[in-house]
């Protein structure tokens, strides 16, 4: 049965055992690789939505901390990506076998995870030094 999903999940006949499967499957790859574009998008939709009431309610702080629950859903994804590429370390990300794909995704959350949480910040930086109701 385990033989059979990891040939489903993976997509190729892969010689991995139970322990790989918990990080080398798609989703956690997924979700790492992810994880700083949507928390990006969601930080700037959402705080672009709440400025009116923040000021109205004089609740600059509200917007500050949308920052930084962004910041923290991006370490989760670079979380899981390291994870990723811990198991699947030692393997070349140019081939086809389920470890060379998972080490490349792993690696390329990594790098997504860090221009997006520089993304944040950079946009985090106005919030922090000025007062958005002015």
């Amino acid at each position: 049965m385990a033989a059979d999903l990891r040939g489903d999940l993976l997509g190729a006949a892969a010689d991995l055992t139970d322990a790989d499967l918990r990080w080398l499957s798609p989703l956690p790859l997924w979700a790492g690789l992810l994880s700083g574009p949507t928390a990006w998008g969601l930080d700037l939709g959402i705080s672009y939505a709440l400025v009116k009431w923040a000021c109205a309610a004089h609740r600059g702080d509200v917007l500050r901390l949308l920052s930084i629950a962004a910041l923290a859903m991006v370490a989760g994804g670079a979380l899981l990506s390291w994870q990723a590429l811990q198991t699947a370390r030692g393997e070349p990300d140019d081939g086809g076998t389920p470890r060379q794909r998972a080490h490349f995704m792993a690696a390329l959350g990594l790098m997504s995870s860090a221009l997006f949480a520089l993304a944040i910040v950079a946009g985090a930086i106005p919030r922090w030094m000025l007062d958005a109701c002015q």
